[in-house]
């Protein structure tokens, strides 16, 4: 038989469709809705493809986009650590301040709903973006950290602040391969090692105050790599 055709199904993605010439010794794929994949020694592989087209850039782009980075929670880390701080200076006895300083955290959802009106972020859209859920779980797994932090509570109480910002800036790092960010990667760092040595060297409250300053940064340059990504994006369609 000089010729043959195999159908590969692969569900869900879609579906690859290979002509094969055995006569001439070439393969060729079906004209249609596809995309070539792979051209090796006169072979084309061809795959079609639904929605995103299974493009990981464009998903990963979409994800930076509508969530902006993540930056409506960094503007309201800045929000949580200057009551935080403001908690720190209160004069009362250090188990009152620390059952505070849990109590901060609380004002995270109302203000990076805020943030998210502001400027024009939609944190909790398009769940079909595996991406979009990934940031998501990235966030949440923040809390399994605070049974750290919970402990200190009991069991080293003055240095619960200090875990309580080494957990924040230590959860911030798996971001920085999410929105292809620096800015994540490099405070991510500052803010987990330099919370600790300004803790121990410092004070608490130059603590809070040094977290404030690191979350402001992290809001300016997110904001900045943002406007960066839609500028690109805007190219990539225009062409």
């Amino acid at each position: 038989m000089d010729f043959c055709r195999l159908v590969i199904s692969d569900v869900p993605l879609g579906s690859t469709s290979v002509e094969c010439d055995f006569g001439a010794g070439i393969m060729t794929s079906k004209p249609g809705r596809y995309k070539t994949m792979t051209d090796i020694t006169n072979t084309k592989i061809t795959r079609k493809t639904e929605s995103y087209g299974n493009d990981y850039k464009a998903m990963k782009t979409e994800a930076m986009i509508l969530q902006k980075k993540g930056a409506p929670f960094m503007m309201a880390s800045v929000v949580i650590w200057t009551l935080v701080t403001i908690v720190r200076m209160l004069p009362v006895d250090l188990a009152t301040k620390n059952l505070y300083t849990f109590y901060c955290p609380g004002m995270l959802l109302p203000c990076v709903l805020i943030f998210s009106k502001i400027i024009g972020a939609h944190v909790f859209k398009n769940r079909n973006n595996p991406f979009n859920k990934l940031g998501f779980i990235n966030t949440a797994n923040q809390m399994l950290y605070l049974l750290i932090v919970m402990w200190a509570f009991n069991q080293k109480p003055d240095a619960m602040l200090m875990l309580f910002a080494m957990v924040f800036g230590a959860h911030l790092l798996p971001f920085s391969w999410l929105y292809d960010s620096k800015t994540y990667l490099v405070m991510s760092l500052v803010t987990t090692f330099g919370s600790m040595i300004i803790s121990i060297f410092a004070g608490e409250v130059w603590m809070g105050l040094f977290m404030i300053v690191c979350q402001i940064i992290m809001s300016v340059l997110l904001l900045i790599e943002c406007r960066k990504v839609e500028r690109a994006q805007k190219v990539e369609d225009a062409l």
